[in-house]
């Protein structure tokens, strides 16, 4: 799919870079200085979460900053890179239960095995409530394609994922000859689906639900007061938006609801809305119905307007 020109190659490589993200304007209003701005970050939920707010009320500015299966490292990375060219007044921070495991990777070429996007985000470290974060070696198409074509800084790249992105393995990772055979492809793919259940097991149960203390959910925690921290420095009001997938319970919200209440981070939980365990409101590819997702706009709006007046 990688060629050396975006005419060549396939266009989910133009996707989720965070030096050149993809923000789309859902509002009829343009002009900030006489609207305020509301920026949304995340998965293709927040996209659509965006496209509503503007629906449910043409007073603000609103614009979206999204990818493919973003996951919370990817939105807070694109965050703190878009805030140094627009200030927000408004910023959504969008996390999503089956992303959890996932805040350990560092692109979409690794959490994922048939939908895959080479976009990179840093990986980050949480260390007694400190967040640090390891930028990989590009963040843009420029970069990923200078790497790709040259063996030895590829080589590198690779390497750097051993180290920090829990979900690289060589074995789903690299091409070889060996992939012109049917067979060997379906046994991979069966190794990969094995590979990722385990690796996610380490972090989430259905039943019991996340593991409170894994490095994951350490991280997400972090990440999640260091946005809000920034964002109330810039004057702009942070909001976490939790998308809890279907037959995946309320699990996000619990773990995350005593660090959201006991510094006072406005959130939206999905749940409340969609119960995750009513197949219906939930479309194949994981969205919420078109109903169900006005409703969350509407919540949404509500929390905005709400926490202003406050301030």
């Amino acid at each position: 799919m990688t060629r050396k020109t975006n005419e060549e190659s396939a266009p989910i490589l133009t996707w989720g870079w965070i030096l050149e993200p993809e923000i789309r304007y859902f509002s009829t209003a343009r002009d900030s200085a006489n609207h305020p701005t509301i920026t949304v970050y995340g998965m293709s939920h927040s996209v659509m979460l965006a496209e509503d707010l503007a629906k449910v009320d043409d007073s603000f500015v609103v614009r979206s900053c999204g990818a493919p299966g973003a996951i919370a490292s990817w939105a807070y990375a694109t965050y703190l890179s878009d805030k140094e060219r627009q200030h927000s007044e408004v910023a959504i921070l969008a996390v999503m239960t089956r992303g959890v495991p996932l805040i350990c990777t560092t692109s979409g070429t690794t959490n994922n095995f048939d939908s895959v996007w080479p976009y990179t985000y840093p990986r980050y470290y949480a260390e007694n409530g400190i967040l640090a974060s390891v930028p990989p070696a590009f963040l843009s198409l420029s970069g990923y394609r200078e790497y790709f074509f040259d063996k030895k800084k590829w080589k590198e790249y690779e390497d750097w994922l051993g180290q920090h992105d829990k979900y690289y393995d060589p074995l789903i990772f690299r091409k070889t000859v060996l992939d012109d055979s049917s067979i060997i492809r379906m046994l991979r793919r069966a190794y990969a689906y094995s590979s990722q259940r385990k690796k996610d097991a380490r972090v989430y149960d259905i039943v019991r639900g996340f593991i409170p203390h894994s490095e994951e959910v350490n991280i997400l925690k972090s990440l999640i007061v260091s946005f809000a921290d920034d964002a109330k420095k810039n004057n702009t009001l942070p909001i976490i938006y939790i998308v809890n997938n279907v037959s995946m319970g309320d699990h996000l919200y619990r773990v995350l609801e005593p660090t959201l209440t006991s510094h006072k981070i406005p959130y939206l939980s999905s749940h409340e809305i969609c119960p995750p365990d009513d197949p219906t409101l939930f479309e194949a590819n994981s969205h919420f119905i078109p109903a169900k997702n006005i409703l969350l706009a509407q919540a949404m709006m509500d929390i905005i307007k709400s926490h202003r007046k406050l301030n």
